[in-house]
């Protein structure tokens, strides 16, 4: 099935399904910290695990009076989405057809928020919501809450990634910060973790964002610290 009129909040989705990335076509807006070259969709830039922001910024513009409480100064800020900028998006969703989640959505933070908010945008303007899997997802159970605070993403961020090696691929300024070499090998520091691999300097990358294929079962975004490896 070939999707269209489609806003999209997905990570990489060439990588981690090139199947579903080549059957979005047309007219599409896809909303991450990640510009993925490969999907046929308008780009905006967010920070790092903001979607709940994100979204709540475009409820609250889309209905003042059911968000009252909500700041979309504050909202804009902290997930680096500009109001103009969400502005055309609602424009958009006036002629879109779908909604495109994550298939890991119960495993982001304020997911139920995240759901209670996508459930808003799908009946208000009659939208479909499809995971990355392409099931239909029914949020219409959840439950607004008071929004949890974002994560600091600061400094290196590792990222799930299907890719064929098991090597670490990064840019130069990801290099730097790590005060590592191409070619090094290297041991990874995060939280529930520790792992070794090689550092793979990769042209086309930006930011301070490694992409990794290693076995992880949550949220795709982890922060780290790498050292050289003994």
């Amino acid at each position: 099935m070939i999707y269209e009129k489609a806003l999209c909040f997905l990570d990489m989705l060439s990588i981690k399904n090139k199947d579903l990335c080549a059957r979005i076509q047309g007219e599409n807006i896809n909303i991450s910290c990640l510009e993925d070259k490969s999907l046929k969709a308008k780009f905006y830039k967010c920070e790092i695990a903001s979607l709940s922001f994100v979204l709540a910024l475009l409820c609250k513009m889309s209905d003042e009076n059911a968000f009252k409480e909500l700041d979309e100064g504050y909202l804009s800020a902290e997930s680096c989405l500009g109001e103009e900028e969400a502005s055309d998006i609602l424009e958009f969703l006036e002629k879109a057809k779908y909604l495109i989640i994550d298939e890991n959505i119960s495993f982001y933070k304020d997911s139920e928020n995240i759901k209670y908010f996508l459930n808003f945008l799908s009946v208000k303007y009659k939208l479909k919501i499809l995971d990355s899997n392409e099931k239909d997802c029914d949020f219409k159970d959840a439950k607004l809450n008071s929004l949890k605070e974002l994560d600091n993403y600061d400094g290196l961020v590792l990222f799930k990634a299907n890719l064929e090696d098991k090597n670490l691929h990064c840019s130069k300024q990801f290099l730097q910060i790590s005060k590592c070499k191409d070619q090094s090998e290297v041991e990874i520091l995060a939280k529930d973790f520790n792992l070794k691999t090689t550092l793979c300097l990769d042209e086309n990358l930006q930011g301070t964002i490694g992409f990794l294929n290693y076995e992880n079962f949550g949220f795709d975004f982890t922060q780290i610290r790498i050292k050289e490896a003994k």
